[in-house]
This record gives C-alpha cells, sequence and structure tokens, in this order.
C-alpha cells in the first residue's frame, strides 16, 4: 500500500484523502493544513466530510475536538456547523455567480407588514416568523443584515400617506404658540 506523509500524517492509496492530495485536475491551490489535513483553496469539503461533521455535532462532540478529528480547520467546522443550525443545510454555498434574490415582493410585504405591526420586532425575530409561517423555507430567507436592509430602505423609509401630505403641503407653518396651544389672549398677557 503506497502512502503519502504531509506534515506528519499518512494518508493509505486509495482514501479520500490521498484522492484530494494527489489529483492534478483540481482548480486551485491543494495543500495540508496545519492539523494535516488536505485542502483544495476555493473549494467546498467534499460532502462526506461535511456529513460526518453534522453527525459528530449531534453526538455531542464539540467542533474544537472534531476539528482535530477530521484534520479541518475550527473555522471550517464552525462555518458549517453554523449554517446547519441556521438553515438544516449542509450545502457549500454556490461558487461564482450571484446569489438568488429572495426578498421577493411578498416577502418584502411581510417583513414590512411585521415590522408596522411590531415596530420594536428585531430582524432575527422576523427571520424566525418567516420561518414559522412558511412565508420562506431554510434555503431562501433572507439574512438578518437582509432584514435590517429592507427595514431600514424600505419600510422606515416610506411615510404613511398622512405623512406625506402633511410634509408636501406648502402652506403648513409652525410657531410654538400653535404647538403649545397658547391663544391670542394668553400671548398678549404673557
Amino acid at each position: 500500500m503506497e502512502v503519502w506523509r504531509g506534515y506528519g500524517s499518512a494518508y493509505a492509496a486509495g482514501s479520500l484523502r490521498w484522492r484530494l492530495a494527489t489529483d492534478t485536475s483540481n482548480c486551485g491551490h491543494t495543500g495540508v493544513n496545519q492539523l494535516g489535513g488536505v485542502f483544495v483553496n476555493g473549494r467546498p469539503l467534499p460532502e462526506q466530510i461535511r456529513n460526518r461533521i453534522v453527525a459528530l455535532a449531534h453526538e455531542g462532540v464539540r467542533p474544537c475536538d472534531i476539528s482535530r478529528q477530521l484534520r479541518v480547520s475550527h473555522g471550517c467546522v464552525s462555518k458549517i456547523l453554523g449554517r446547519y443550525y441556521e438553515t438544516g443545510s449542509i450545502r457549500p454555498g454556490i461558487i461564482g455567480g450571484s446569489k438568488p434574490k429572495v426578498a421577493t415582493n411578498r416577502v418584502v410585504d411581510c417583513i414590512a407588514a411585521y415590522k408596522r405591526a411590531n415596530p420594536t420586532m428585531f430582524a432575527w425575530e422576523i427571520r424566525e416568523k418567516l420561518l414559522t409561517e412558511r412565508i420562506c423555507d431554510g434555503d431562501n430567507v433572507p439574512s438578518v443584515s437582509s432584514i435590517n436592509r429592507i427595514v431600514r430602505n424600505k419600510v422606515s423609509g416610506l411615510p404613511s400617506s398622512s405623512d406625506s401630505s402633511r410634509l408636501l403641503s406648502p402652506s403648513t407653518t409652525y410657531s410654538i404658540n400653535d404647538l403649545l396651544n397658547i391663544d391670542q389672549k394668553q400671548r398678549e398677557w404673557l
């Protein structure tokens, strides 16, 4: 059996790590991380390693121990588990191209309705409500930052119809006496 040693770790011929380390057709730089694990720069981890990370986490193994056991960086383990806990998916992000638009008109309208009904509602609460009311699923729910951007730009930026008519009226003038409801007789007395 042929064995390749990289930074103190041995890989048996035919194993996944061996194929990754010796395959020159991969786009990107192939290397060995500080834990002795093989990686291809810019490419996601193979699905079987992603599945193993989630399985170990379900067994109660700590992320730092998963990292050492599978020879995958702690940051990578945390990122995969974070995405799994947030969306329920272990699929890697899309490489290249633009992300599909998740803030459809229906989703934006729902976000606006939630925020108008409860102005103190946090973006993460809106996100949870979109999921629980099945307006979105784990794959197409907007991120917290996207929800905040929608609220900032589209919800709070739009004045209500009464506000806009008052703001656009050129004859509206204010005085401190009018605001304090001080009539003419009281003004003379002051």
